[in-house]
């Protein structure tokens, strides 16, 4: 078996320029990157998809991996686009809703055209149908472990949507587990999937051992 990481992207500026880090962020993502250095573990490949949020959080680690292969940019580990999602359905203006500060208002909002898309066959203007997104994360994951050996391990930094869609699709899981498992993630959360040539299973979701310590306890987000 081959070992997926699958780390989300550590806090952006919720209420700002969302494809960001904050400085609390910048803080998650090194201090996952010292547990994994801590625990030696050693990645045979490193990778994020094009976000400045998850490429940003990759480089973070990647201070304290120095052994660590060069990172590998991958659009199929992309986030959805929750501003056409939104807008398919007429459920919200994204960078407004977030900047008023409402974040129950908005994950409603976005809850619900995740539901509302997962419902419909093709695709939202100028974007894809919730077969293609997943299509294109399974695509991303089969590439990601392609040509490696038993027991090596990868990295990929990725968004919610995305390890809430891979792991509901391991778990032979409909969309609304999808869509639950994705609000629930948490910043640098760590979700791990062991893959074969004829099946995959759920090793842990959303952990967050870097952060389980009474000073990092306001470390973390949900955003």
């Amino acid at each position: 078996m081959t070992y997926l990481y699958l780390v989300r992207h550590a806090q952006p500026d919720f209420t700002g320029h969302y494809d960001s880090v904050t400085e609390l962020g910048l803080r998650q993502s090194r201090w996952l990157g010292e547990l994994f250095a801590a625990r030696g573990v050693r990645f045979a490949r490193v990778i994020s998809g094009s976000l400045q949020r998850q490429r940003h959080t990759l480089a973070e680690m990647l201070r304290y991996l120095p052994d660590a292969p060069s990172a590998i940019t991958d659009t199929r580990f992309n986030e959805y686009d929750a501003a056409s999602v939104l807008g398919a359905f007429n459920l919200g203006d994204e960078r407004a809703m977030r900047a008023s500060g409402d974040r129950p208002g908005y994950f409603k909002a976005v809850r619900d055209a995740l539901h509302a898309w997962s419902r419909q066959q093709e695709a939202i203007p100028g974007g894809e149908s919730w077969a293609q997104f997943g299509a294109r994360i399974e695509a991303g994951m089969a590439s990601a472990c392609d040509g490696l050996d038993r027991d090596d391990k990868v990295l990929v930094v990725t968004s919610g949507g995305v390890i809430g869609r891979a792991v509901a699709g391991i778990l032979r899981a409909g969309p609304d587990a999808a869509i639950q498992l994705n609000l629930q993630t948490r910043n640098t959360g760590v979700s791990e999937i062991a893959r074969g040539r004829t099946a995959a299973r759920l090793v842990a979701f959303n952990a967050v051992p870097h952060l389980e310590r009474a000073d990092r306890a306001h470390a973390v987000t949900h955003s």
